[in-house]
């Protein structure tokens, strides 16, 4: 494990162990700023909601491929997003024109004044330039980093990073990338089966973007998010062969939906956001979750130990910053019940869990974010939930 000491997270001791409340913004921080899609346009206003509800940390998109050069050398300051699909609950759902780079001086200044931080990821939010296909080798990737990075630093807003996180859900959200090792885009998932032996190598070999950023950037904790394939074996323990040698600490997502397999049974879950089976899982949770909520909840603290297991056999502290129940929601599908108080609860359950099992950084659940409305607007269950976290 790489020791990280000093001006970014605090060093774990035996006697000691600062626990972070964290959410994640992904690209909406961003994409969400106009028409009626608009709720981070007050960045002053939702940077106050943040540290008012008891968040420390959040993890947001920093666009690197768009605030670095492009592969031939350009720069730009302004760039029009593509649409994110209509029934996915996050981004902007038409094209938005933004200025990433002054976007995120803007943000990280108005933590720093409120004494938060950003964890720095990329979703490889896609543009009409198409750069995010022309980051491709470990160099491309640490390159993008660097160059970021580096107007952080010249700013003076680099005590305002908490860590960066090279790619979010590695790496199925690197559409270049996955082409690269395996032949196609895998953010719809990746290849149906676990990775042979030469995908797995070439995976690793990213970990020498990991090597070029910390050269450039000492101290500051580094990573890639990882996210399972499947709810069980081998699919669900695929990710946890990479190697994780450079790694300074395991970034894991995890959800009911996504690792526990009674639960997706029981409930009819589906891994795509296809409205209809949405809906249709939605009813089942409607129905089975109260009756059923013991079994589920221990099917999590099931998986919550088998990631510690993992995560101690490597000597990696944990962070999650996405989770805790059905990894998808749409408060509008089912009439007269916006699901809210299941999401809540599983994710109260689980923060709990997080705390027992030694966690270093917590969610409270994937949709604490501002455009999540009804699951922002409860500013005392999220002031709850953090003052657990951060003792």
């Amino acid at each position: 494990m790489n020791q990280y000491h000093g001006a970014y997270l605090p060093a774990t001791t035996e006697d000691t162990m600062q626990r972070h409340a964290i959410t994640m913004w992904d690209f909406s921080w961003l994409l969400r700023r106009e028409g009626d899609q608009a709720e981070y346009a007050d960045l002053a206003r939702v940077c106050g909601e943040l540290v008012e509800r008891g968040y420390d940390t959040v993890r947001i998109d920093a666009f690197p491929h768009w605030i670095a050069a492009d592969s031939d050398g350009s720069r730009a300051e302004e760039f029009i997003a593509l649409p994110q699909p209509a029934d996915f609950m996050w981004g902007n759902h038409g094209e938005v024109t933004v200025r990433p780079r002054q976007a995120l001086l803007e943000f990280l200044g108005a933590l720093r004044d409120r004494g938060a931080r950003a964890a720095l990821s990329t979703w490889f939010t896609p543009d009409s330039t198409g750069r995010a296909d022309r980051v491709v080798t470990p160099g491309d990737l640490s390159r993008i980093w660097i160059e970021t990075l580096e107007v952080v630093r010249e700013a003076g807003l680099l005590e305002a990073v908490a860590y960066v996180d090279l790619c979010n859900e590695w790496p199925l959200w690197a559409p270049g990338i996955g082409r690269h090792i395996y032949g196609f885009d895998g953010r719809n998932g990746g290849p149906p089966r676990p990775f042979n032996t030469e995908e797995l190598a070439a995976i690793d070999s990213y970990q020498q973007s990991i090597v070029d950023v910390r050269a450039a950037f000492p101290g500051l904790p580094l990573t890639f998010s990882l996210t399972m394939t499947g709810n069980v074996p081998p699919m669900s323990t695929n990710i946890m062969r990479l190697d994780t040698t450079e790694y300074d600490f395991a970034e894991t997502h995890l959800w009911l939906s996504g690792g526990c397999p009674l639960f997706a049974e029981r409930t009819e879950y589906s891994p795509d956001y296809d409205i209809d089976r949405l809906r249709n899982h939605e009813e089942r949770v409607r129905e089975r979750y109260p009756a059923e909520r013991e079994a589920y909840l221990a099917e999590l603290a099931a998986l919550m130990r088998q990631w510690r297991d993992w995560a101690a056999d490597r000597d990696l502290d944990l962070w999650t910053t996405e989770g805790w129940a059905t990894v998808g929601w749409n408060p509008t599908l089912v009439p007269g019940w916006d699901g809210w108080d299941y999401i809540k609860d599983v994710g109260a359950a689980a923060v709990d869990l997080a705390i027992e099992y030694g966690w270093r950084g917590i969610c409270t659940s994937n949709f604490s974010q501002p455009h999540h409305v009804g699951m922002w607007a409860d500013a005392e269950w999220h002031r709850e939930q953090n003052a657990k976290i951060t003792g």
